[in-house]
């Protein structure tokens, strides 16, 4: 089978691999969409300590199951969609239901969606891999990963109807939370960045859009949702007194940020920073998907072939769409 390979830091190659037999409990899927994503744009810019190179790349899918292994709970034709990850319950951190925490959830995670086939591990085709309703397109219901991050994220809350939101940062995640925010009922959704394609997303999303610079404090919740060191450290001064702030996006490895203490202890801000995801969150996000009411396919960008590899991942460098769809 044909696989997207990420050899280096800016370099991909198109190879020619085995098409691997599935174990007791596993599950071989035939990909039909693997979505982009924020997670390996920064690999492909950078390296990532979670994306080991040279390997195979891409972790968010859906697909038609192909072969199982002896017990595993699907049939081949199944129409699938699943996340890449599951918690091991039973851990320190899994049985003080901080799944997102388990010790092994990295170390057993599959990457390789960038491909015509993808190997679903036994433990995860048990907890993460589940039907796909047909009035769900394989595009939507490869955001099933991305949309867990939120929703993890959305469980650490304690949100109010009337709360008031800033999320800075128009990428895919950022109008994840526009759309799962509205969906439960938040009226005032501000969205800032500086990208006018992506705010322009955002607004048909249920966003106020905004330009950063225009920006003034006294929001109940920050979400920050770009990774900048700056802009994280910047994050504080949109919060009202008695905020939150959640630091979503992923900063480089060994960076750090500095705050105004004086302003965290009086003004009593709460700095939250969510990784990864739990089953409940995975749950969470797939009722949010086959919800009419939550559309996402606004950040649909287009759909790619794997031989494009390095040119989607350039276009996204440069900012020119939001999430592209591999059809293998």
């Amino acid at each position: 089978m044909q696989a997207l390979v990420l050899d280096e830091p800016g370099c991909l190659s198109l190879r020619e691999i085995q098409v691997p037999d599935p174990r007791p409990g596993e599950v071989l899927i035939r990909v039909q969409a693997a979505t982009t994503c924020g997670t390996d744009l920064k690999a492909y810019l950078r390296g990532h300590p979670q994306i080991p190179m040279p390997g195979v790349f891409g972790h968010e899918y859906s697909g038609i199951v192909a072969a199982i292994g002896e017990g595993a709970p699907f049939e081949v034709g199944d129409a699938v969609m699943g996340v890449h990850s599951a918690p091991c319950r039973s851990c320190f951190w899994c049985r003080r239901g901080q799944e997102n925490l388990c010790e092994s959830i990295m170390s057993t995670k599959v990457l390789g969606s960038y491909a015509e086939y993808l190997l679903i591990p036994a433990h995860i085709a048990r907890a993460n891999l589940f039907h796909k309703p047909a009035e769900l397109t394989f595009e939507i219901a490869s955001l099933l990963e991305p949309l867990s991050c939120v929703a993890q994220g959305i469980e650490l809350l304690n949100l109010r109807s009337d709360d008031r939101v800033l999320i800075i940062g128009p990428g895919s995640i950022g109008l994840m939370f526009v759309a799962a925010l509205r969906l439960l009922g938040i009226e005032s959704v501000t969205l800032a960045g500086r990208n006018r394609a992506r705010l322009d997303v955002g607004e048909r999303l249920g966003a106020m859009p905004s330009l950063l610079s225009d920006i003034s404090g006294n929001f109940d919740l920050v979400i920050e949702c770009t990774g900048n060191v700056e802009v994280w450290e910047r994050s504080v001064d949109y919060s009202r007194r008695g905020g939150t702030v959640m630091l979503f996006g992923g900063c480089p490895s060994g960076t750090t940020a500095s705050f105004d203490t004086k302003r965290l202890h009086y003004d009593q801000i709460t700095l939250v920073s969510p990784f990864h995801f739990g089953t409940n969150a995975v749950r969470t996000a797939r009722v949010w998907l086959i919800d009419h009411r939550m559309d996402l396919s606004p950040l649909i960008s287009g759909t790619r072939s794997l031989d494009e590899g390095e040119s989607t991942f350039e276009d996204l460098r440069q900012g020119r769409g939001l999430k592209y769809v591999f059809k293998p």
